[in-house]
């Protein structure tokens, strides 16, 4: 199991602030690159009517009034109907899709079509919202292509072949796809990259919530949410031993470099897409290390909307008072990781983490190890990578309905018999 890189500025990171490594260059590639460039996400709520069948999304700049289109890209749907893209220009960024039944690679009258429209009903710019999807429709066939768009595409396509469209800035999103903790997307290697490299990473690997056997309505699911630099691989002992009579494991896949806001709301929701389409009643969430403050602004974001997903919340070792070296990090960096932001003590991100109470709504075992090293940067009291302080903040211990200490460091304490037990009986329904 890789040791997951939870403090930003450990003594060979303290090097690389110095000498300036690979990770820091290839990571202001990336920052420069978002920067550029903001997410657009978006679904097709009905894509399963048209099982089988081939659905285009595209997304398109489009200056209306001069009725041209300067700029489109395109991804071919599957799954959940969920996509994203990277876009130059958002605020003039709209999206259409259509179901391609005669695989003419061409929008024909009478297949089903769908456009992003305003509230006056007229094609309209899709705006950036900080949770859930930007834009969100049906296919039908009593939709069709606006004229003005008919003419405008016909246009920009007379210019460019419709391979050259294709930027490579998809975002894939996968809900519900069957997979192993063995693929090499989900590799130790794969991780780091997700942290260093926040933009490519998403593009190359995609991001989601996976299931690792075939929904099963009988049981209940618990999502496992890695931590900074972590994989679903970290969790492999604890998904061994969990109750599988009782639970299907999911696990939440996503770039730990990226905004926590965004990858809480991301993963809030996946799973209110994923109880649509399943009609569970409820998940359970484990979460490990940086995890559980994704895990814990996902289920804040579930309450706010009344939506609750998630039925019990059990955080491993979390840094819920912030990473001592996080300051450092942001301070002398040459490029600071995003999600570094959002763990730095008394960041507007934690602050906000405990602005609501999870109790009594939401049960939460709080879980943290106590095996001291000495390391720069770290009090005496700590697990090898976070201080005690940090997982046991007064917020974090008061929302609790248990705390509880293993004498194990930050990644031992994910193979620990004693803890895996401990978190069966928990997502059974004892508290204490």
């Amino acid at each position: 199991m890789m040791r997951p890189i939870c403090l930003p500025v450990l003594a060979a990171s303290t090097l690389c602030l110095l000498s300036g490594c690979a990770n820091f260059r290839r990571l202001g590639e990336d920052l420069r690159f978002m920067e550029r460039n903001e997410v657009l996400t978006g679904r097709i709520t009905n894509l399963d009517v048209f099982e089988g069948k081939r659905v285009l999304v595209y997304t398109f700049e489009w200056d209306r009034t001069a009725n041209e289109i300067r700029s489109m890209d395109y991804a071919e749907l599957a799954g959940a109907g969920l996509y994203g893209f990277f876009v130059a220009h958002p605020k003039d960024q709209h999206m259409a899709a259509y179901a391609d039944l005669n695989r003419s690679d061409r929008y024909e009258s009478g297949e089903p079509f769908w456009i992003h429209r305003g509230p006056d009903g007229q094609p309209a710019p899709v705006v950036d919202r900080p949770t859930g999807p930007d834009a969100v429709g049906r296919l039908s066939v009593r939709e069709s292509m606006p004229d003005e768009l008919r003419v405008a595409s016909a246009d920009f396509s007379g210019i460019k072949h419709r391979d050259e469209l294709k930027t490579g800035w998809e975002i894939p999103i996968s809900l519900g796809e069957v997979a192993s903790f063995d693929e090499a997307r989900f590799s130790s290697e794969r991780a780091a990259t997700g942290y260093w490299q926040p933009a490519s990473y998403p593009m190359e690997t995609g991001l989601g919530i996976y299931f690792m056997s075939k929904y099963d309505a009988s049981k209940v699911p618990v999502v496992l949410v890695h931590g900074a630099a972590g994989s679903p691989r970290d969790f492999e002992e604890l998904a061994r031993h969990l109750d599988t009579r009782r639970f299907q494991v999911w696990f939440y896949h996503y770039p730990s470099g990226r905004d926590l806001t965004r990858m809480g709301a991301s993963l809030d929701w996946g799973l209110r897409v994923l109880q649509e389409t399943y009609g569970f009643e409820r998940a359970h969430i484990v979460a490990h290390s940086m995890g559980g403050l994704v895990a814990r602004r996902a289920i804040l974001d579930s309450l706010e909307e009344n939506e609750r997903t998630v039925g019990r919340f059990v955080s491993i070792s979390s840094p819920f008072g912030g990473q001592e070296g996080a300051a450092t990090g942001v301070k002398r960096a040459p490029a600071v990781i995003p999600s570094w932001r959002n763990i730095e003590p008394g960041s507007e991100f934690l602050e906000d983490l405990f602005d609501d109470r999870l109790k009594p709504r939401i049960p939460h075992l709080l879980i943290y190890g106590d095996r001291s090293s000495r390391k720069m940067m770290l009090p005496a009291e700590n697990d090898g990578t976070l201080s005690v302080a940090s997982m046991t903040c007064p917020d974090a211990r008061k929302d609790a309905v248990a705390v509880e200490v293993f004498h194990e460091d930050h990644v031992s304490i994910l193979s620990n018999r004693d803890v895996i037990s401990r978190v069966n009986g928990f997502l059974l329904g004892a508290n204490e």
